[in-house]
Protein backbone atom coordinates (compact mmCIF):
# COMPACT_ATOMS: atom_id res chain seq x y z
CA UNK A 1 0.00 0.00 0.00
CA UNK A 2 1.47 3.33 -1.06
CA UNK A 3 1.66 6.01 1.58
CA UNK A 4 -0.08 9.36 1.15
CA UNK A 5 2.98 11.60 1.10
CA UNK A 6 2.64 15.11 2.55
CA UNK A 7 2.66 17.74 -0.21
CA UNK A 8 1.82 15.31 -3.02
CA UNK A 9 -1.48 16.07 -4.77
CA UNK A 10 -4.07 13.31 -4.84
CA UNK A 11 -5.06 12.48 -8.42
CA UNK A 12 -8.59 11.54 -9.40
CA UNK A 13 -7.40 8.00 -9.99
CA UNK A 14 -6.16 7.85 -6.40
CA UNK A 15 -9.19 9.47 -4.78
CA UNK A 16 -10.97 6.14 -4.36
CA UNK A 17 -7.91 4.60 -2.77
CA UNK A 18 -7.56 7.64 -0.50
CA UNK A 19 -11.20 7.40 0.57
CA UNK A 20 -10.73 3.68 1.21
CA UNK A 21 -7.78 4.39 3.47
CA UNK A 22 -9.78 6.95 5.43
CA UNK A 23 -12.62 4.46 5.85
CA UNK A 24 -10.30 1.65 6.94
CA UNK A 25 -8.50 3.93 9.40
CA UNK A 26 -11.77 5.20 10.84
CA UNK A 27 -13.06 1.65 11.21
CA UNK A 28 -9.81 0.50 12.84
CA UNK A 29 -9.84 3.43 15.27
CA UNK A 30 -13.52 2.88 16.11
CA UNK A 31 -13.02 -0.86 16.66
CA UNK A 32 -10.00 -0.30 18.92
CA UNK A 33 -11.88 2.36 20.87
CA UNK A 34 -14.95 0.18 21.37
CA UNK A 35 -12.74 -2.72 22.45
CA UNK A 36 -11.11 -0.52 25.10
CA UNK A 37 -14.49 0.81 26.30
CA UNK A 38 -15.94 -2.69 26.43
CA UNK A 39 -12.93 -3.93 28.41
CA UNK A 40 -13.58 -1.31 31.10
CA UNK A 41 -14.16 2.41 30.90
CA UNK A 42 -13.44 4.85 33.67
CA UNK A 43 -14.49 8.41 34.39
CA UNK A 44 -14.51 10.65 31.36
CA UNK A 45 -15.02 7.67 29.03
CA UNK A 46 -11.28 6.92 29.04
CA UNK A 47 -10.17 3.34 29.39
CA UNK A 48 -7.04 2.33 31.30
CA UNK A 49 -5.26 1.83 27.95
CA UNK A 50 -6.52 3.48 24.76
CA UNK A 51 -5.18 1.31 21.90
CA UNK A 52 -6.90 3.52 19.33
CA UNK A 53 -4.24 6.21 19.89
CA UNK A 54 -1.55 3.71 18.90
CA UNK A 55 -3.57 2.67 15.84
CA UNK A 56 -3.92 6.32 14.83
CA UNK A 57 -0.22 7.15 15.14
CA UNK A 58 0.92 4.00 13.32
CA UNK A 59 -1.49 4.60 10.43
CA UNK A 60 -0.53 8.26 10.06
CA UNK A 61 3.14 7.26 10.01
CA UNK A 62 2.59 4.52 7.45
CA UNK A 63 -0.04 6.18 5.23
CA UNK A 64 0.90 9.85 5.48
CA UNK A 65 -0.38 12.97 7.20
CA UNK A 66 -3.37 13.37 4.87
CA UNK A 67 -5.20 10.41 6.41
CA UNK A 68 -5.92 12.42 9.58
CA UNK A 69 -9.65 12.74 8.71
CA UNK A 70 -9.89 8.99 9.25
CA UNK A 71 -8.67 9.47 12.83
CA UNK A 72 -11.11 12.31 13.36
CA UNK A 73 -14.05 10.29 12.02
CA UNK A 74 -13.26 7.19 14.06
CA UNK A 75 -12.77 9.17 17.27
CA UNK A 76 -15.95 11.20 16.75
CA UNK A 77 -18.03 8.07 16.14
CA UNK A 78 -16.56 6.43 19.24
CA UNK A 79 -17.44 9.51 21.31
CA UNK A 80 -21.04 9.54 20.01
CA UNK A 81 -21.52 5.94 21.17
CA UNK A 82 -20.88 7.06 24.76
CA UNK A 83 -23.59 9.76 24.65
CA UNK A 84 -21.36 12.68 23.64
CA UNK A 85 -23.09 15.51 21.79
CA UNK A 86 -22.24 15.96 18.11
CA UNK A 87 -20.22 19.09 18.89
CA UNK A 88 -18.32 17.41 21.72
CA UNK A 89 -17.74 14.35 19.54
CA UNK A 90 -16.37 16.52 16.72
CA UNK A 91 -14.05 18.35 19.12
CA UNK A 92 -12.85 15.11 20.72
CA UNK A 93 -12.21 13.73 17.26
CA UNK A 94 -10.23 16.86 16.42
CA UNK A 95 -8.14 16.41 19.58
CA UNK A 96 -7.38 12.80 18.69
CA UNK A 97 -6.48 13.70 15.09
CA UNK A 98 -4.23 16.56 16.24
CA UNK A 99 -2.58 14.23 18.74
CA UNK A 100 -1.78 11.68 16.01
CA UNK A 101 -0.50 14.38 13.62
CA UNK A 102 1.77 16.03 16.20
CA UNK A 103 3.15 12.66 17.31
CA UNK A 104 3.75 11.59 13.69
CA UNK A 105 5.58 14.83 12.86
CA UNK A 106 7.82 14.51 15.94
CA UNK A 107 8.52 10.82 15.31
CA UNK A 108 9.47 11.43 11.68
CA UNK A 109 11.75 14.33 12.58
CA UNK A 110 13.41 12.69 15.57
CA UNK A 111 13.47 9.00 14.59
CA UNK A 112 12.31 8.62 11.00
CA UNK A 113 9.82 5.88 10.13
CA UNK A 114 10.59 3.32 12.84
CA UNK A 115 9.15 0.05 11.59
CA UNK A 116 11.56 -1.15 14.26
CA UNK A 117 13.68 0.87 16.64
CA UNK A 118 17.35 0.78 15.71
CA UNK A 119 18.73 2.37 18.87
CA UNK A 120 17.84 2.46 22.53
CA UNK A 121 17.63 6.24 22.26
CA UNK A 122 14.91 5.84 19.64
CA UNK A 123 12.69 4.02 22.12
CA UNK A 124 13.23 6.68 24.78
CA UNK A 125 12.44 9.44 22.28
CA UNK A 126 9.34 7.57 21.11
CA UNK A 127 8.06 7.23 24.67
CA UNK A 128 8.72 10.93 25.31
CA UNK A 129 6.83 11.85 22.13
CA UNK A 130 3.94 9.62 23.20
CA UNK A 131 3.83 11.34 26.59
CA UNK A 132 3.92 14.85 25.08
CA UNK A 133 1.40 14.30 22.31
CA UNK A 134 -1.05 12.46 24.58
CA UNK A 135 -1.50 15.68 26.52
CA UNK A 136 -3.36 17.14 23.51
CA UNK A 137 -6.35 14.78 23.53
CA UNK A 138 -6.34 14.71 27.32
CA UNK A 139 -6.52 18.49 27.47
CA UNK A 140 -9.35 18.64 24.92
CA UNK A 141 -11.36 16.00 26.79
CA UNK A 142 -10.84 17.80 30.11
CA UNK A 143 -11.80 21.17 28.61
CA UNK A 144 -15.04 19.72 27.24
CA UNK A 145 -15.86 18.37 30.69
CA UNK A 146 -15.04 21.67 32.41
CA UNK A 147 -16.85 24.02 30.01
CA UNK A 148 -20.52 23.23 30.70
CA UNK A 149 -20.32 21.51 34.08
CA UNK A 150 -17.60 23.32 36.09
CA UNK A 151 -16.57 20.22 38.07
CA UNK A 152 -14.21 20.22 41.01
CA UNK A 153 -10.50 20.61 40.24
CA UNK A 154 -9.86 17.12 41.60
CA UNK A 155 -12.28 15.64 39.08
CA UNK A 156 -10.67 17.61 36.23
CA UNK A 157 -7.23 16.45 37.29
CA UNK A 158 -8.41 12.85 37.43
CA UNK A 159 -10.04 13.11 33.99
CA UNK A 160 -6.93 14.60 32.45
CA UNK A 161 -4.71 12.01 34.09
CA UNK A 162 -6.74 8.97 33.06
CA UNK A 163 -7.08 10.18 29.46
CA UNK A 164 -3.38 11.06 29.24
CA UNK A 165 -2.31 7.71 30.71
CA UNK A 166 -4.63 5.77 28.43
CA UNK A 167 -3.48 7.52 25.26
CA UNK A 168 0.22 7.40 26.17
CA UNK A 169 0.13 3.69 26.97
CA UNK A 170 -1.94 2.98 23.87
CA UNK A 171 0.74 4.62 21.73
CA UNK A 172 3.64 2.93 23.52
CA UNK A 173 2.09 -0.55 23.43
CA UNK A 174 0.16 -0.66 20.15
CA UNK A 175 2.07 1.60 17.73
CA UNK A 176 5.37 -0.38 17.86
CA UNK A 177 3.37 -3.58 17.38
CA UNK A 178 1.71 -2.30 14.19
CA UNK A 179 4.89 -0.69 12.86
CA UNK A 180 6.91 -3.88 13.35
CA UNK A 181 4.32 -6.11 11.72
CA UNK A 182 3.90 -3.70 8.78
CA UNK A 183 7.40 -4.54 7.57
CA UNK A 184 6.36 -7.83 5.94
CA UNK A 185 6.75 -11.40 7.09
CA UNK A 186 10.00 -12.62 8.57
CA UNK A 187 11.01 -16.23 8.24
CA UNK A 188 12.55 -17.85 11.28
CA UNK A 189 14.08 -21.24 11.85
CA UNK A 190 12.12 -24.02 13.49
CA UNK A 191 14.50 -23.92 16.42
CA UNK A 192 13.88 -20.20 16.92
CA UNK A 193 10.12 -20.71 16.72
CA UNK A 194 10.30 -23.49 19.29
CA UNK A 195 12.38 -21.31 21.59
CA UNK A 196 9.85 -18.49 21.23
CA UNK A 197 7.03 -20.84 22.20
CA UNK A 198 9.03 -22.09 25.18
CA UNK A 199 9.38 -18.48 26.30
CA UNK A 200 5.92 -17.14 25.45
CA UNK A 201 3.97 -19.95 27.14
CA UNK A 202 5.54 -19.58 30.62
CA UNK A 203 5.56 -15.77 30.33
CA UNK A 204 1.86 -15.54 29.55
CA UNK A 205 1.04 -18.31 32.03
CA UNK A 206 2.90 -16.48 34.79
CA UNK A 207 1.14 -13.20 33.93
CA UNK A 208 -2.23 -14.96 33.95
CA UNK A 209 -1.53 -16.63 37.29
CA UNK A 210 -0.32 -13.43 38.97
CA UNK A 211 -3.08 -11.12 37.76
CA UNK A 212 -6.01 -13.58 37.93
CA UNK A 213 -5.60 -14.32 41.64
CA UNK A 214 -4.88 -17.96 40.81
CA UNK A 215 -1.91 -18.20 43.15
CA UNK A 216 -2.21 -19.59 46.69
CA UNK A 217 -3.12 -17.03 49.29
CA UNK A 218 0.23 -17.33 51.07
CA UNK A 219 2.10 -16.13 47.94
CA UNK A 220 2.19 -12.32 47.74
CA UNK A 221 1.15 -11.41 44.18
CA UNK A 222 2.56 -7.87 44.12
CA UNK A 223 6.25 -8.87 44.50
CA UNK A 224 5.69 -11.73 42.04
CA UNK A 225 5.02 -9.23 39.25
CA UNK A 226 8.80 -8.84 39.06
CA UNK A 227 9.00 -12.48 37.88
CA UNK A 228 7.68 -11.38 34.50
CA UNK A 229 10.54 -8.92 33.91
CA UNK A 230 13.35 -11.51 33.47
CA UNK A 231 11.21 -13.30 30.88
CA UNK A 232 10.74 -10.05 28.98
CA UNK A 233 14.50 -9.45 29.15
CA UNK A 234 15.10 -12.95 27.77
CA UNK A 235 12.83 -12.17 24.84
CA UNK A 236 14.62 -8.87 24.23
CA UNK A 237 18.01 -10.60 24.16
CA UNK A 238 17.03 -13.52 21.96
CA UNK A 239 14.37 -12.40 19.48
CA UNK A 240 13.55 -9.72 16.94
CA UNK A 241 11.70 -6.59 17.94
CA UNK A 242 8.52 -7.85 16.30
CA UNK A 243 8.30 -10.81 18.68
CA UNK A 244 9.25 -8.63 21.65
CA UNK A 245 6.55 -6.05 20.87
CA UNK A 246 3.96 -8.81 20.47
CA UNK A 247 4.86 -10.45 23.77
CA UNK A 248 4.82 -7.05 25.52
CA UNK A 249 1.35 -6.33 24.17
CA UNK A 250 -0.02 -9.69 25.32
CA UNK A 251 1.46 -9.34 28.80
CA UNK A 252 0.03 -5.82 29.17
CA UNK A 253 -3.37 -6.90 27.84
CA UNK A 254 -3.63 -9.67 30.44
CA UNK A 255 -2.55 -7.33 33.24
CA UNK A 256 -4.96 -4.55 32.23
CA UNK A 257 -7.90 -6.91 31.73
CA UNK A 258 -7.65 -8.55 35.12
CA UNK A 259 -6.95 -5.26 36.90
CA UNK A 260 -10.07 -3.65 35.43
CA UNK A 261 -12.04 -6.72 36.46
CA UNK A 262 -10.91 -6.18 40.05
CA UNK A 263 -8.37 -8.99 40.18
CA UNK A 264 -4.61 -9.10 40.62
CA UNK A 265 -2.07 -7.28 42.77
CA UNK A 266 -3.07 -3.76 41.62
CA UNK A 267 -6.80 -4.15 42.26
CA UNK A 268 -6.43 -4.48 46.04
CA UNK A 269 -4.66 -1.13 46.54
CA UNK A 270 -6.28 2.26 47.00
CA UNK A 271 -8.39 3.35 43.98
CA UNK A 272 -6.16 6.31 43.23
CA UNK A 273 -3.04 4.15 43.37
CA UNK A 274 -4.22 1.46 40.95
CA UNK A 275 -3.73 3.50 37.74
CA UNK A 276 -0.25 4.52 38.85
CA UNK A 277 0.78 0.93 39.52
CA UNK A 278 -0.72 -0.27 36.26
CA UNK A 279 1.06 2.52 34.37
CA UNK A 280 4.35 1.70 36.11
CA UNK A 281 4.03 -2.01 35.33
CA UNK A 282 3.08 -1.67 31.67
CA UNK A 283 5.68 1.07 31.11
CA UNK A 284 8.42 -1.04 32.70
CA UNK A 285 7.55 -4.11 30.64
CA UNK A 286 7.27 -2.30 27.29
CA UNK A 287 10.16 0.13 27.67
CA UNK A 288 12.55 -2.46 29.12
CA UNK A 289 11.81 -4.93 26.34
CA UNK A 290 12.06 -2.43 23.49
CA UNK A 291 15.09 -0.53 24.79
CA UNK A 292 17.09 -3.65 25.56
CA UNK A 293 16.16 -5.22 22.23
CA UNK A 294 17.19 -2.06 20.37
CA UNK A 295 20.50 -1.89 22.25
CA UNK A 296 21.21 -5.55 21.51
CA UNK A 297 20.40 -5.00 17.83
CA UNK A 298 22.59 -1.90 17.71
CA UNK A 299 25.44 -3.84 19.30
CA UNK A 300 25.05 -6.68 16.79
CA UNK A 301 25.10 -4.24 13.89
CA UNK A 302 28.18 -2.53 15.32
CA UNK A 303 29.97 -5.87 15.62
CA UNK A 304 29.02 -6.77 12.03
CA UNK A 305 30.20 -3.38 10.80
CA UNK A 306 33.47 -3.78 12.68
CA UNK A 307 33.97 -7.27 11.27
CA UNK A 308 33.29 -5.97 7.77
CA UNK A 309 35.70 -3.08 8.30
CA UNK A 310 38.41 -5.45 9.52
CA UNK A 311 37.76 -7.70 6.53
CA UNK A 312 38.09 -4.71 4.23
CA UNK A 313 41.33 -3.66 5.91
CA UNK A 314 42.73 -7.17 5.56
CA UNK A 315 41.76 -7.23 1.91
CA UNK A 316 43.39 -3.85 1.34
CA UNK A 317 46.55 -5.08 3.09
CA UNK A 318 46.91 -8.06 0.74
CA UNK A 319 45.60 -6.48 -2.48
CA UNK A 320 47.35 -4.36 -5.07
CA UNK A 321 45.36 -1.10 -5.21
CA UNK A 322 45.68 -0.71 -8.99
CA UNK A 323 44.87 -4.18 -10.31
CA UNK A 324 43.07 -5.64 -7.26
CA UNK A 325 45.27 -8.71 -7.58
CA UNK A 326 47.03 -10.09 -4.54
CA UNK A 327 50.30 -8.37 -3.65
CA UNK A 328 53.78 -9.72 -2.85
CA UNK A 329 53.09 -9.92 0.86
CA UNK A 330 50.18 -12.25 0.33
CA UNK A 331 52.13 -14.22 -2.30
CA UNK A 332 54.90 -15.16 0.13
CA UNK A 333 52.47 -16.10 2.91
CA UNK A 334 50.24 -18.10 0.60
CA UNK A 335 53.07 -19.89 -1.16
CA UNK A 336 54.62 -20.91 2.16
CA UNK A 337 51.32 -22.45 3.33
CA UNK A 338 50.69 -24.07 -0.02
CA UNK A 339 54.10 -25.75 -0.12
CA UNK A 340 53.57 -27.14 3.38
CA UNK A 341 50.28 -28.63 2.21
CA UNK A 342 51.89 -29.92 -0.97
CA UNK A 343 54.59 -31.71 1.02
CA UNK A 344 51.98 -33.27 3.29
CA UNK A 345 49.74 -34.43 0.43
CA UNK A 346 52.60 -35.25 -1.97
CA UNK A 347 51.34 -33.01 -4.79
CA UNK A 348 53.00 -30.50 -7.10
CA UNK A 349 52.69 -26.73 -7.18
CA UNK A 350 53.50 -24.58 -10.21
CA UNK A 351 54.69 -20.98 -10.16
CA UNK A 352 54.47 -18.86 -13.31
CA UNK A 353 56.37 -15.59 -13.44
CA UNK A 354 55.16 -13.07 -16.06
CA UNK A 355 56.90 -9.94 -17.31
CA UNK A 356 55.41 -7.54 -19.87
CA UNK A 357 57.64 -6.84 -22.86
CA UNK A 358 58.07 -3.25 -24.11
CA UNK A 359 56.12 -1.87 -21.16
CA UNK A 360 58.63 0.91 -20.52
CA UNK A 361 57.96 2.23 -24.01
CA UNK A 362 54.27 2.62 -23.13
CA UNK A 363 55.10 4.69 -20.07
CA UNK A 364 57.62 6.80 -21.98
CA UNK A 365 55.41 7.51 -24.98
CA UNK A 366 51.84 7.49 -23.65
CA UNK A 367 52.34 8.30 -19.99
CA UNK A 368 51.92 6.42 -16.74
CA UNK A 369 48.13 6.59 -16.84
CA UNK A 370 48.18 4.60 -20.08
CA UNK A 371 50.64 2.18 -18.50
CA UNK A 372 48.32 1.74 -15.54
CA UNK A 373 45.45 0.94 -17.88
CA UNK A 374 47.57 -1.73 -19.60
CA UNK A 375 48.33 -3.30 -16.20
CA UNK A 376 44.64 -3.36 -15.33
CA UNK A 377 43.79 -5.01 -18.64
CA UNK A 378 46.50 -7.66 -18.19
CA UNK A 379 45.27 -8.34 -14.64
CA UNK A 380 41.76 -8.93 -16.00
CA UNK A 381 43.19 -11.27 -18.63
CA UNK A 382 45.03 -13.28 -15.99
CA UNK A 383 41.85 -13.67 -13.92
CA UNK A 384 40.15 -15.18 -16.95
CA UNK A 385 42.90 -17.78 -17.36
CA UNK A 386 43.14 -19.17 -13.82
CA UNK A 387 41.08 -21.72 -11.92
CA UNK A 388 39.27 -21.07 -8.69
CA UNK A 389 42.08 -22.71 -6.73
CA UNK A 390 44.79 -20.60 -8.43
CA UNK A 391 45.86 -17.13 -7.38
CA UNK A 392 47.22 -14.22 -9.41
CA UNK A 393 49.52 -11.63 -7.86
CA UNK A 394 51.13 -8.42 -8.99
CA UNK A 395 54.74 -9.02 -8.06
CA UNK A 396 55.88 -5.48 -8.77
CA UNK A 397 55.98 -3.00 -11.66
CA UNK A 398 54.96 -4.87 -14.81
CA UNK A 399 55.61 -8.32 -13.31
CA UNK A 400 52.91 -10.78 -12.27
CA UNK A 401 53.01 -14.18 -10.58
CA UNK A 402 50.59 -17.11 -10.76
CA UNK A 403 50.48 -19.95 -8.24
CA UNK A 404 48.80 -23.12 -9.49
CA UNK A 405 48.25 -25.76 -6.76
CA UNK A 406 48.15 -29.41 -7.80
CA UNK A 407 49.46 -28.70 -11.31
CA UNK A 408 51.86 -30.73 -13.38
CA UNK A 409 54.64 -29.26 -15.50
CA UNK A 410 52.67 -30.00 -18.65
CA UNK A 411 49.45 -28.36 -17.42
CA UNK A 412 51.35 -25.35 -16.07
CA UNK A 413 53.18 -24.87 -19.35
CA UNK A 414 49.91 -25.17 -21.28
CA UNK A 415 48.42 -22.50 -19.08
CA UNK A 416 51.43 -20.26 -19.60
CA UNK A 417 51.28 -20.76 -23.38
CA UNK A 418 47.60 -19.83 -23.39
CA UNK A 419 48.31 -16.63 -21.45
CA UNK A 420 51.21 -15.74 -23.72
CA UNK A 421 48.98 -16.24 -26.77
CA UNK A 422 46.12 -14.23 -25.26
CA UNK A 423 48.41 -11.27 -24.53
CA UNK A 424 49.84 -11.49 -28.03
CA UNK A 425 46.34 -11.52 -29.59
CA UNK A 426 45.31 -8.48 -27.52
CA UNK A 427 48.59 -6.70 -28.12
CA UNK A 428 46.82 -4.06 -30.19
CA UNK A 429 44.62 -3.13 -27.23
CA UNK A 430 47.64 -3.34 -24.93
CA UNK A 431 49.63 -0.78 -26.96
CA UNK A 432 52.04 -3.33 -28.42
CA UNK A 433 52.84 -5.08 -25.12
CA UNK A 434 53.56 -8.82 -25.15
CA UNK A 435 54.49 -11.19 -22.33
CA UNK A 436 57.42 -13.42 -21.40
CA UNK A 437 56.74 -16.22 -18.95
CA UNK A 438 58.83 -18.54 -16.79
CA UNK A 439 57.50 -21.75 -15.18
CA UNK A 440 58.88 -23.62 -12.17
CA UNK A 441 57.47 -26.72 -10.45
CA UNK A 442 57.66 -27.79 -6.82
CA UNK A 443 59.47 -29.95 -5.80
CA UNK A 444 61.54 -30.52 -8.96
CA UNK A 445 62.77 -26.92 -9.27
CA UNK A 446 62.91 -26.04 -5.55
CA UNK A 447 61.34 -26.98 -2.22
CA UNK A 448 61.27 -23.57 -0.52
CA UNK A 449 59.10 -20.56 -1.44
CA UNK A 450 61.89 -18.09 -2.20
CA UNK A 451 63.88 -20.68 -4.10
CA UNK A 452 60.82 -21.62 -6.16
CA UNK A 453 60.21 -17.97 -7.04
CA UNK A 454 63.87 -17.60 -8.05
CA UNK A 455 63.58 -20.67 -10.25
CA UNK A 456 60.53 -19.24 -12.04
CA UNK A 457 62.37 -15.94 -12.39
CA UNK A 458 65.36 -17.68 -13.96
CA UNK A 459 63.05 -19.32 -16.49
CA UNK A 460 61.54 -15.92 -17.20
CA UNK A 461 65.03 -14.48 -17.70
CA UNK A 462 65.72 -17.20 -20.26
CA UNK A 463 62.51 -16.28 -22.11
CA UNK A 464 63.55 -12.64 -22.11
CA UNK A 465 67.05 -13.47 -23.32
CA UNK A 466 65.80 -15.57 -26.24
CA UNK A 467 63.62 -13.00 -27.90
CA UNK A 468 60.75 -12.32 -25.49
CA UNK A 469 57.08 -13.16 -26.13
CA UNK A 470 57.53 -16.83 -25.21
CA UNK A 471 57.41 -19.39 -22.39
CA UNK A 472 60.34 -21.14 -20.75
CA UNK A 473 60.39 -23.75 -18.02
CA UNK A 474 63.04 -23.87 -15.34
CA UNK A 475 66.20 -25.82 -16.08
CA UNK A 476 69.35 -26.06 -13.98
CA UNK A 477 71.90 -23.45 -15.09
CA UNK A 478 75.27 -22.42 -13.72
CA UNK A 479 75.20 -20.05 -10.76
CA UNK A 480 77.06 -17.39 -12.80
CA UNK A 481 74.16 -17.22 -15.25
CA UNK A 482 71.50 -17.00 -12.58
CA UNK A 483 73.44 -14.23 -10.90
CA UNK A 484 73.10 -12.04 -14.01
CA UNK A 485 69.55 -11.11 -12.94
CA UNK A 486 69.24 -10.78 -9.18
CA UNK A 487 65.72 -10.79 -7.72
CA UNK A 488 64.91 -7.16 -6.98
CA UNK A 489 61.28 -6.11 -7.28
CA UNK A 490 60.41 -3.34 -9.69
CA UNK A 491 58.75 -0.19 -8.54
CA UNK A 492 54.97 -0.58 -8.54
CA UNK A 493 53.05 1.79 -10.79
CA UNK A 494 49.86 3.38 -9.58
Amino acid sequence: MDAVVPGRPISSAGSVAYASRLFVLAAAYFAAAKLALWAGASAGHAAAVWPASGVALACVLLLGYRVWPGVWLGAALAAITVQASPIDAALMGAGSALEALVAAVLVRRCIGLPRSFGRGEDVVEFVAIAALSSAIAATVATALLAWPHSPAPQELTWTWWTRWQADAMGIVIVAPLILNWSGGSAKGSRQKTLEMLCLAVPTLAATQAIFSDSLPAYLPSLPLTFVILPLVIWAALRFAQREVATLNALVCAIAVWHTLEGRGPFASVLPGTMPLLLLAFTSTVVITGLVLNAVVGERSRAIEALAQALKTLREEAIRDPLTNLYNRRFLHDYLSRELVRAKREDIRVAVIMIDLDHFKRVNDTAGHSAGDEVLVQVAALLKRHIRGSDIACRFGGEEFTLVLPNATLQSARSRAEAICLAVREESGYLMGVTASLGVAIFPEAATEPDALLRAADQALYQAKGRGRNQVRTFSRVPASVSALRPRTPKRAHG
